[in-house]
């Protein structure tokens, strides 16, 4: 088809940075799929108003530019939903006559709320692979009574209200997962992370985010993965994450690199395969993954993923009661496993970090108790406890909707209700208030009672002892809400 005949298309990602949120700098690996999707059927585009740190007029001069058919949002999270609105905001009054949806983990999680802007026409559900070009060549060709029978997807219907359709398929019934195409985008503003997440933080050494697999098989009470991406995990090819890798190395240098995937270690053979590949390549990378399963993992693997380059991982106890592990999270994890697994990676020199959650319906104060004595017995080299936040479509949620847990104005879209410093949640056991002072003085008092610790979370956290000294100290004074 010639260049002119193609319709044209365009993504933008909203700036993280308006309303004055935090910035969120991590290139939404939505718009490489959809790159890797669209770009040969159509003319497609990208405005990243994130990366460019675009205001409202750097967006109308592009899409004025650009003149798109159609006009899509990722909205990769409900705490940024401001920003998705108001991108929408621009785009239809720039290209009033532009086919406007919204996808990603937004939508898909919360369409109830985001259906409420007349200024998006669709609401593009779950995963895009196997699914997007068909809904969109429905839109370009008015087929409009089949677009709306598309399975996950929702509209408005002529009354207002919200017309959602169920997926026949999650991401992992994908038989083909697409490359990840970097041509539409500049990773230059996403190569530095600047941070105190230690999860997250790069210092000056460049960094990309990779994920080699999406989707977990897990049920942990809290989470909403297996509503979003299903139980299967979906693994891309090796040879395509090896050769996303090289291009990252050739393309932008990068000497660090953030696995981002909820699953990593889960498929032995193939987990070491990656990273007999890291170091058959040579590939000198320093990397560290956010989240991976203690059950997983063994001296047989650790002792390769040091080699291969790792310098850092994260695991989630959640709970230092096996109880509440059991019977109130539904996490596949034996508390025993852990203090060998905390030796092992000190001997190999891999920092360890720990995520807790408090304040789960059904725990006891004195199991929440039990937490902090196990965080602090294992020593980590950091330990982050999380005040338990419902998010939507959660086992948890349910629980706490029914049995009169959560305020009665609580909202997945206010801003009061978001992040993990603050609780939400009041049962016969706790009060919001109780679990957000004993985070912050827990938290400290595990983290900093020797200098050797200090010293250890300071270089985590990429940061001075006095820096620290100082954030410590506000994280005790504002029971560790910082934005």
């Amino acid at each position: 088809m010639l260049q002119q005949n193609k319709a044209k298309l365009v993504l933008i990602i909203p700036n993280s940075r308006w309303f004055g949120k935090r910035p969120w700098l991590q290139m939404p690996y939505a718009a490489l799929i959809l790159t890797a999707l669209l770009k040969e059927e159509f003319v497609f585009h990208i405005i990243d108003a994130n990366g460019g740190n675009f205001d409202d007029k750097q967006c109308q001069d592009c899409l004025r530019e650009i003149n798109p058919d159609i006009i899509m949002v990722t909205g990769g999270s409900v705490e940024y939903h401001r920003q998705v609105h108001q991108t929408f905001l621009i785009a239809k009054a720039t290209c009033p006559m532009a086919i406007t949806i919204l996808g990603g983990v937004y939508p898909t999680t919360v369409p109830e709320e985001a259906i409420k802007d007349h200024n998006i026409d669709w609401l593009f559900m779950y995963h895009a692979e196997a699914r997007i070009n068909q809904f969109l060549r429905l839109l370009l060709a008015k087929e409009i009574e089949k677009a709306k029978a598309f399975p996950g997807i929702a509209y408005r219907d002529e009354s207002g209200s919200l017309v959602e359709n169920p997926p026949t398929g999650y991401i992992g019934q994908v038989k083909t997962m697409v490359q990840p195409d970097y041509s539409l985008v500049d990773l230059r503003p996403y190569l530095y992370q600047e941070t105190k997440d230690y999860q997250f933080n790069s210092g000056t050494a460049p960094t990309a985010f990779i994920v080699t697999g999406y989707g977990c098989p897990y049920k942990c009470s809290f989470c909403a993965s297996r509503f979003i991406s299903g139980r299967v995990v979906a693994y891309r090819p090796l040879e395509d994450v090896l050769a996303e890798i090289e291009y990252l190395k050739r393309e932008y240098q990068i000497t660090n690199l953030i696995f981002l995937d909820d699953a990593l270690v889960i498929n032995r053979k193939r987990t070491k395969a990656l990273l007999e590949a890291f170091i058959e390549r040579q590939y000198n990378l320093s990397w560290k993954s956010i989240n991976v399963s203690a059950w997983h993992l063994d001296d047989e693997l650790l002792n390769l993923m040091k080699k291969s380059g790792c310098t850092q991982l994260t695991i989630s106890v959640e709970s230092g009661s096996q109880r509440v592990l059991n019977e109130v999270i539904f996490k596949p994890l034996k508390l025993e496993i852990i203090p060998p697994l905390v030796k092992k990676c000190r001997e190999l020199g891999i920092d360890l970090g720990a995520n807790f959650v408090i304040g789960n319906p059904g725990e006891t104060w004195d199991e929440i108790r039990q937490t902090f004595r196990f965080a602090e017995e294992c020593d980590f080299d950091v330990a982050h406890f999380h005040i338990i936040t419902p998010l939507p479509r959660t086992h948890l949620y349910q629980i706490c909707k029914e049995k009169g847990y959560l305020p009665a104005d609580f909202s997945f879209t206010d801003p009061k209700f978001f992040g993990f410093g603050v609780g939400h949640i009041t049962t016969e056991e706790f009060t919001p208030f109780e679990l957000a002072v004993v985070r912050a003085f827990e938290w400290d008092r595990i983290n900093f009672s020797s200098p050797e610790r200090q010293q250890r979370v300071a270089r985590l956290y990429q940061t001075t002892v006095e820096q620290l000294t100082e954030h410590r100290k506000q994280t005790r004074r504002k029971l560790g809400v910082h934005f």
